[in-house]
Parts: C-alpha cells; sequence; structure tokens
C-alpha cells in the first residue's frame, strides 16, 4: 500500500485509483451508511400509556391499507408498481455493470501499481460482462430460493391481521423455521458470494477465465483449503468492522463530507488498497497458479480487435 499511494505520491493518481475503488465497490453495496435519527417522536401507537404493554391496532392498519388502496385507481397502482419494478431492475443492471469494470479496474491499477481507467475498462470489458451476467444469474438464484419463505411468511400472517392476534403456538414455531431458513440462506449465499467475488475475481484477472469457470475454481479452494477459506473469511469479517469504525470517525471527523459518494472512498483509499493487498497475499498462498503478483505487466494500450 505504501509503494503504491506514497513512493512517490501522485495525486492524480492517487484520485484515478480512488475512482477504481469507488466503481468496485459498486458491485458490494458501497461503503455508504445512512443514519435516520427521525424515526422515533412522541407519537402513540395503538393504545397504551405509561408502563402498559403496547398493542399493535390491527383493524385500524387494515383500515388504512384498504382507504388507500380505495383512493386510487388499480390501473394507477399496477402502472406504479410496474415503474418501481423496472427502475429496480434498471438501477441494479447499471450498478453491477459499473462495479464490475471497477473490479478489474480496481485489480489492474493495485496489481500493476498505476492509475489507469480507460485501459482496464477496454481491455476487461468482457470479463466485466461475465461477471455482471453472473451475478445477475446468482440474484435470480437467491430470490428464487427466498421468494418462497416470503410467501410461506405472509400466508401465515394474513390470518392474524384478518383476526387482529398476536401469532401463538405453532404459528411462532413456522415463522421461527422460516426466520431460520431465511437466515441460513443469507449466511451460505452471502459466503460463498464472497469467496468469489474475493478469489474468483482476481483469478478471472489472473488467467483471462470467464466467470462461471472462476467461480468453480474459487469453489474448490474451499472444498481443498475449508480451514484456511474460514479463517481468510473470519478475518475479513473483523476488518470490516474496523472498516465500519474508521468510516464513521472519518465522517465524523469531515463534517459528514467522507460520507459522499467518492469523496469518501478517496480519503479511505489507503485502507481499500491495503485490504486489497491483503486479500491478494492470501490468495497466493494456495499456489503460483493463485498468485496475481506475478501478472505481466500490460501494454501500453489494447491488443487490436481481429476482423
Amino acid at each position: 500500500m505504501e509503494i503504491i499511494l506514497f513512493r512517490p505520491f501522485d495525486f492524480g493518481k492517487w484520485c484515478a485509483i480512488g475512482l477504481s475503488a469507488f466503481l468496485a465497490g459498486l458491485l458490494q453495496g458501497g461503503n455508504g451508511m445512512n443514519f435516520n435519527g427521525n424515526g422515533f417522536n412522541n407519537q402513540k401507537f395503538g393504545n397504551y400509556g405509561g408502563n402498559q404493554t403496547p398493542k399493535l391496532d390491527f383493524h385500524q392498519l387494515g383500515t388504512g391499507i384498504a382507504h388507500f388502496f380505495s383512493s386510487m385507481q388499480g390501473g394507477i397502482i399496477i402502472l406504479v408498481v410496474i415503474f418501481a419494478v423496472v427502475v429496480f431492475f434498471a438501477l441494479t443492471l447499471l450498478l453491477y455493470w459499473l462495479g464490475a469494470h471497477g473490479q478489474f479496474m480496481f485489480l489492474d491499477n493495485v496489481v500493476r501499481n498505476r492509475g489507469a481507467i480507460a485501459w482496464p475498462w477496454k481491455f476487461y470489458a468482457r470479463h466485466a460482462v461475465s461477471l455482471m451476467l453472473f451475478y445477475l444469474l446468482f440474484l435470480v438464484i437467491i430470490l428464487a430460493m427466498i421468494l418462497p419463505i416470503v410467501v410461506g411468511a405472509v400466508v401465515v400472517c394474513i390470518p392474524l391481521i384478518q383476526h387482529e392476534r398476536w401469532p401463538e403456538g405453532g404459528e411462532i414455531a413456522i415463522l421461527a423455521i422460516l426466520a431460520l431458513l431465511y437466515l441460513g440462506i443469507a449466511v451460505v449465499m452471502g459466503v460463498v458470494m464472497f469467496v468469489f467475488r474475493e478469489f474468483g475475481v482476481p483469478l478471472m484477472f489472473r488467467h483471462g477465465i470467464l466467470a462461471r469457470a472462476a467461480f468453480w475454481q474459487s469453489m474448490r479452494l474451499i472444498g481443498r483449503h475449508p480451514g484456511s477459506v474460514a479463517l481468510f473469511v473470519l478475518l475479513r469479517f473483523a476488518i470490516a468492522i474496523g472498516m465500519v469504525i474508521l468510516s464513521v470517525l472519518v465522517c465524523c471527523a469531515t463534517c459528514c463530507i467522507g460520507a459522499l459518494p467518492y469523496i469518501g472512498t478517496v480519503i479511505l483509499l489507503p485502507a481499500l488498497v491495503y485490504v486489497k493487498c491483503f486479500t491478494l497475499d492470501c490468495l497466493a498462498q494456495f499456489g503460483p497458479e493463485c498468485d496475481v503478483w506475478t501478472v505481466d505487466v500490460a501494454p501500453v494500450s489494447p491488443p487490436p480487435q481481429p476482423g
């Protein structure tokens, strides 16, 4: 990290690497935090006061929902829902596209110790598209796994709302099982995608392979070195907690300027480069075929395209 950013210090290079790190963060949710202190006020929820236990007014809730839908035309509601879904998927596609390019740009700048933008964007365009499509496929798979759980929870909760009561007995057990299934899927799929992003994407960069092949290579690493991979995941989790604390401190020290997109990434760039170098060093310990640092220095411009 010190060699890349401070030997010598180049502000233009710093900003270029910061841009690649910012784009790379789009594929993993970024580093932003949203604090909303307006969620607590003096309004009364339900019929309670003093030390009395709060009571959820299901009738009032159902009446409010019914009034909302009855006050609007059905066609308008459908159009609004369709528009929201289209916007959501369009933004997801855009973020994945930019984030996939950013992953290879950031790797290129760290491994080759430079602040390039245009060259890695063009040279790794095919790999970035492959990575984006793989992320979209994985998102569809996760939604397909979670949707039955959500539907089951809704089926259980509808009678509760209709009869204005809290869950009891078997209903609590069913909701608890559904919650555990959701948590299990979230943890397993989150770890799998984390290992693929931290190990599989560098393997794509190292060998010039596409996302599917890199995914199976990263999964084979888990099968061959489960203890080492588990230790790496735990270490990165601890580092992530430290990064969150550091982000909050930077945000407070800069009067929330550090919370602005890209600006915060530039400020935190030494920590981000350190984490990326740490990850690549851990990956290199699995063998020379996993050593990303041995990638040949790239030419000045991409090779000419055939035809």
